[in-house]
């Protein structure tokens, strides 16, 4: 499949190119009518793009060329943008000041919340924000600027590439669901007649419904990190540690606040050791095997993994559901929809980039 969509042009995170100079030509990426990539743009895309996949298609870096996709799609997704943006220029789209304060807005959000997600007071907000602006080198009007842009891009999707995108009708969503069902089965007549990229799409949604669909458990734990080649006596001294734990919380410690007081999984903790919903399949068989079978609320005794030791709990399970259409229908609509969509937008920006001077100065870049 290939790494990036067009569809993924929604995402509108389009940039203010800056102004090109004789002092930056060393990190020029590309040209597109003229208009400078910077290979910082372009470098901070790729990180973008690979955390992006590694947290929805871990399995795709198996592939051998996986980062050259990346850099791929790095490269076009910025040339797409830069041209979106510029039709949009050249058709002076209007964006009304009540419009750009709300996009401003939208996005001084992201600010509200501190790393651990905690509420932060106005001024400090205000002052998170005015940091990020700091580190881009970047005014207020500025930022302004790159957001009426995004708008105006936005503005020229909707009324000239979404309005083209045709609804999918009944029996197209019957048919991939059909497809979808058979593929969750495992059942390899699901992708007769289809192409690469299509085979990967469905195989993609198929694996979002399985995980849907399947029996799940909501688990919390504590992790005693220890390395597999240290002496069975630290080893020991770890395991002793978590037994101790164990004893608190079978005394009626909170679990929470013993996973924020104590787990080296620091990420986890800062959430009382909670680490979501897991299917079948997703923790190693030491855990998965004990996670669905605990009773819920059961603390664990420790549980030995390459990781270190670990005690966990159950808050929730929920047994196997059934697919059913009615249940997947409108997901399906909006999905199909968004590929008609995807299938226009590419047609305009084929269309774009043909009429268009794109100079590529990446190595192997054409």
């Amino acid at each position: 499949m290939k790494i990036i969509n067009r569809i993924s042009v929604l995402a509108l995170a389009t940039v203010l190119a800056p102004q090109l100079s004789a002092a930056v030509m060393e990190e020029l990426a590309a040209k597109v009518n003229n208009e400078p990539v910077m290979m910082s743009e372009y470098s901070k895309t790729k990180d973008m793009l690979v955390s992006q996949y590694r947290a929805a298609m871990p399995d795709f870096f198996k592939a051998k060329d996986a980062m050259e996709q990346i850099a791929k799609a790095a490269m076009d997704k910025l040339i797409d943008e830069a041209l979106l943006r510029q039709k949009a220029e050249a058709m002076k789209i209007k964006v009304y000041d009540r419009e750009l304060d709300m996009g401003v807005a939208e996005v001084k959000k992201r600010f509200s919340r501190d790393e651990s997600n905690a509420p932060l007071s106005e001024d400090a907000a205000e002052k998170a924000f005015a940091e990020e602006l700091k580190k881009d080198s970047m005014t207020l009007e500025e930022f302004r600027e790159r957001i009426k842009k995004q708008l105006m891009v936005r503005k020229l999707v909707e009324e000239s590439i979404r309005a083209k995108a045709a609804l999918p009708k009944e029996y197209e969503v019957r048919n991939y669901f059909d497809r979808i069902k058979a593929a969750v089965l495992g059942d390899k007549t699901a992708f007769a007649g289809m192409d690469e990229e299509a085979t990967q799409d469905l195989m993609a949604v198929a694996q979002r419904f399985k995980e849907f669909t399947a029996e799940r458990a909501r688990v919390r734990h504590i992790l005693f990190k220890v390395d597999e080649t240290v002496p069975l006596t630290e080893k020991n001294k770890v395991l002793k540690k978590a037994e101790n734990v164990k004893k608190e919380l079978d005394g009626g410690a909170d679990f929470e606040d013993t996973a924020l007081r104590v787990s080296d999984d620091k990420e986890s903790a800062q959430k009382g050791g909670d680490l979501g919903y897991v299917i079948k399949g997703m923790l190693p068989k030491e855990l998965e095997e004990k996670a669905f079978g605990l009773a819920l609320g059961e603390v664990s005794k420790p549980i030995s993994t390459q990781f270190g030791y670990h005690l966990i709990r159950v808050d929730e399970k929920r047994i196997a559901q059934k697919l059913r259409y009615e249940t997947v229908k409108d997901d399906l609509e909006q999905l199909l929809t968004q590929a008609n969509f995807g299938k226009e937008l590419a047609i305009y920006l084929k269309d774009l980039r043909s009429n268009a001077k794109i100079e590529n100065f990446i190595a192997g870049g054409k």
